[in-house]
């Protein structure tokens, strides 16, 4: 992923991290669903090795054609979707809009 790239998916890195920090129920559900999908993917790296910011396994192997984002934070934010089809957003580009005004961003 590339400086470009994460610009553009800053909103959801910030709901990632919201998420992470102040955790609900629904949310923190929706997230052990989609780790445990990717748990059973090749593209899991638990190690790090393909994770586009060193640290933040496990992750979705970039060097294998994931994204390289950290799990903890893509499974927690509902605007985001699996990069191989595996699980789905949860918000809809209107839910999404305004997401991203609370964010300020």
């Amino acid at each position: 992923m590339s400086l470009l790239q994460i610009w553009k998916a800053k909103g959801q890195i910030l709901e990632g991290i919201a998420n992470s920090v102040f955790k609900k129920e629904d949310v923190e559900h929706i997230a052990e669903q989609r780790l445990n999908i990717c748990q059973g993917c090749t593209l899991y790296d638990f190690k790090g090795i393909g994770c586009m910011l060193p640290g933040t396994q496990p992750c979705c192997n970039q060097k294998l054609g994931g994204c390289g984002c950290s799990l903890k934070l893509k499974t927690r934010a509902l605007s985001s979707a699996c990069p191989k089809g595996k699980w789905k957003e949860e918000l809809t580009e209107e839910e999404e809009d305004q997401l991203k005004l609370k964010l300020g961003l």
